[in-house]
């Protein structure tokens, strides 16, 4: 399973970029990527447009950089053969719809569509290295509209534009390329290793197992989102972690069919839930601060 970095469209350079301060950016990009892709191998680059003919400046694209000497071509043939894929809506292509609604990200008060794919599906976006674009993170506000109405959150993201922010996310690239996973079988067997703050009960090795590849593929993304919550969470500091996006509670009218079994056998309320498509799919939890931990109790159809 490839994990996805998306290329931030709104750093792209302005059509009146003299062309050798594109190349110059140009050249940051390959390095980023070439320092991501030593992390995590089988990373995918997605972008919003082909990268051959993406401009870097006033008659420069990417493609016409293998024509120039030296360093620059060795880039651009580099970034060409990492088969950047365009536009954005290919993801879905590759690794399902991971919005059960619809979700607008926004970022320095600008739509955002490749950062917000990027934390939809639990990848990297990285950015040409020109302001506002130097953080190693970025707040983004989502506007979310789901079956269960309207909501507006901010939320942190990990995100890249220079080799020292790809170095300040080694340990968080490197748990992506330990959870690149094959099949429902390996998550249950690695499920320790892969997930450390998640305790799968009796019942997720069954509903894992029952789930078809586009529906799979979002599921083990969002388990490997709720997993990094609940780590990087201070329950000292905050009631709850920082969910991934369309995690709710369930109504409490609804929450008496919310009780599953843990490992043990024993059924706890799991009324918190995220979300995941093709259908109205649905994993249910339970959060514990002491062990600070996460017990899935339920993943399949809305019940």
């Amino acid at each position: 399973m490839a994990q996805l970095i998306f290329l931030n469209e709104r750093s792209h350079p302005p059509g009146d970029t003299h062309p050798a301060v594109g190349q110059r950016l140009l050249g940051g990009l390959a390095e980023v990527l070439v320092a991501v892709k030593k992390i995590v191998p089988r990373a995918s680059l997605i972008c919003a447009e082909p990268l051959p003919t993406m401009q870097l400046g006033n008659g420069c694209s990417i493609s016409r950089c293998l024509n120039e000497p030296g360093r620059i071509r060795e880039q651009a043939r580099f970034l060409l053969s990492l088969g950047g894929q365009a536009p954005f809506r290919v993801a879905k292509d590759l690794a399902g719809d991971p919005d059960p609604g619809v979700t607008v990200y926004r970022c320095f008060g600008e739509a955002v569509e490749g950062i917000g794919l990027a934390h939809l599906y639990g990848g990297l976006p990285v950015s040409f290295i020109v302001a506002p674009w130097l953080t190693a993170t970025l707040l983004l506000d989502l506007q979310q509209l789901t079956d269960d109405g309207e909501s507006t959150v901010s939320v942190e993201t990990v995100h890249a534009s220079s080799l020292e922010h790809v170095e300040s996310h080694r340990d968080w690239l490197s748990s992506l390329r330990r959870r690149d996973i094959d099949d429902a079988v390996d998550v249950w067997e690695r499920r320790k290793e892969l997930f450390p703050h998640l305790e799968f009960g009796r019942d997720i090795k069954s509903n894992l197992v029952s789930l078809q590849p586009p529906m799979f593929l979002q599921v083990v993304r969002y388990l490997s989102s709720l997993d990094d919550s609940v780590a990087r969470w201070d329950p000292s500091a905050s009631p709850t972690p920082e969910y991934p996006p369309h995690t709710t509670d369930e109504h409490e009218s609804r929450k008496r069919l919310c009780n599953f079994p843990r490992a043990d056998g024993v059924r706890v309320l799991c009324s918190w839930h995220g979300r995941y498509t093709p259908g109205p799919g649905r994993i249910h939890f339970r959060l514990e601060a002491a062990p600070k931990r996460i017990i899935l109790g339920y993943i399949g159809r809305k019940l």
